[in-house]
């Protein structure tokens, strides 16, 4: 009995374009839509033993001494359904020898015959679909799933589904894929991670990212300790413009020790900046700097110092300046902590803070630090000083003159006032 043909296989090939596909309007191929009758089964006695030992030496691992014996049974006269299980025989020897090729051969042989009952003829099917599409012959693969569909009923496993949709995945069809993938996700009595980032992916292609957004929803419960896919859901909220979950999201994933890294550690701080909650900014911040996960560097503390500024936590914005002054050549840090300490009137401490700036020099605008210093002085009741300060204000640029000669008639009022009290 010859093994294979190229008739065989041109013969399962016309098998697979003559066989019933009903697709449903989500894609998803339907079940149970074909019928075929049930094949009789009889088997001799001799070959009913020859085939059993043959089992049982597969299922020892006994595979050449397989192969052996089912080369033996090619000189008897065998039935149509004899034959079918030989060639079925061969090929789960050959499948688990690792040789594919042949195994796809003989299953392909096997349902040529057509002689097995419709269990065994399914469980053929579904073989040789793996088989196909370990041979990267993806479109057999999802033609002959197509036939499988057809004479399945419920339940249908989710791995069938999934041989499908990755089929289509690897033939670059994920508006095909998907349906199936779903379909996959859903059935899957364990829910398996590798299936649902395909799922995942397919969204992000597409930019789908609602359907991102409650896939990832429903990862990050099953897999909470995936940094990974809290980023991605953060990214996802992100794309859909809402900021204050995708913020949540991370905060979640931050909690839990999942974001440790210099670079996403600053973009947290950000998104709670742009989100108007710089305390919580400058509280992150301020930890991971403790903790030497954020460097102490100048360009971090100075976001330290927006986030407390803008928090009106001025006492620790002003400790932040203290760091940051000596870091720069210029007189810039005393500028910004005398206006912060103008908030809190504190004048004596404007004074001093505006000197240091001055005395540092590279101010943009020196003018106006000297209208600061002369207010501190007028407001401490030292006019004499403040009207000096605002004359010297005076030789700087027009904003700064126009700003002193305000001040200059202000501050004279005010001593003239001062000096005809009692």
């Amino acid at each position: 009995m010859a093994r294979f043909s190229v008739l065989a296989r041109l013969v399962v090939v016309a098998l697979l374009l003559r066989a019933p596909v009903v697709q449903a309007q989500d894609g998803v191929i339907e079940a149970g839509t074909a019928e075929r009758e049930e094949r009789s089964v009889q088997m001799s006695e001799n070959v009913y033993r020859r085939l059993n030992a043959i089992h049982e030496l597969l299922g020892s691992g006994d595979l050449d001494g397989a192969v052996s014996r089912l080369d033996d049974l090619g000189d008897m006269r065998l039935s149509r359904y004899e034959e079918a299980l030989v060639f079925q025989s061969y090929g789960f020897a050959y499948a688990q020898q690792g040789d594919y090729i042949r195994a796809t051969q003989a299953f392909e042989r096997c349902l040529t015959l057509d002689a097995l009952p419709n269990i065994a003829n399914q469980e053929m099917l579904y073989s040789l679909a793996g088989l196909y599409q370990n041979e990267s012959l993806f479109q057999k693969a999802i033609d002959t799933m197509s036939i499988w569909f057809g004479y399945a009923e419920e339940p249908i496993p989710s791995d069938a589904y999934m041989l499908v949709g990755s089929s289509y995945a690897q033939l670059e069809q994920p508006e095909r894929a998907l349906p199936y993938v779903q379909e996959a996700n859903a059935r899957a009595e364990v829910p398996n991670e590798s299936w649902h980032m395909l799922e995942l992916s397919f969204y992000f292609e597409e930019m789908d990212y609602a359907n991102a957004v409650g896939l990832l929803r429903r990862m990050v419960v099953l897999w909470p300790q995936n940094a990974r896919y809290w980023e991605l859901l953060a990214s996802a909220y992100l794309e859909l413009e809402d900021d204050s979950s995708a913020l949540a999201t991370l905060m979640v994933a931050y909690k839990r020790g999942m974001v440790d890294e210099e670079a996403k550690l600053l973009n947290l701080v950000r998104l709670n900046m742009f989100l108007s909650l710089p305390y919580d900014a400058g509280a992150l911040l301020e930890a991971e700097m403790a903790a030497g996960r954020i460097d102490t560097t100048e360009a971090n503390l100075q976001l330290l110092l927006s986030a407390w500024t803008n928090a009106r936590e001025y006492f620790k914005a002003l400790e932040v300046i203290d760091r940051l002054a000596p870091l720069s050549d210029g007189g810039r840090y005393y500028m910004q902590k005398a206006q912060l300490l103008s908030e809190q009137g504190d004048w004596i401490g404007v004074v001093a803070s505006t000197e240091e700036a001055l005395l540092k020099g590279g101010l943009e605008s020196p003018g106006q630090t000297l209208i600061l210093k002369g207010m501190a002085y007028a407001e401490l009741g030292e006019y004499d000083q403040a009207l000096q300060v605002f004359g010297a204000a005076r030789e700087f640029e027009d904003s700064a003159r126009r700003n002193a000669d305000a001040w200059i008639e202000y501050v004279r009022d005010r001593r003239e006032v001062a000096q005809t009290r009692p």
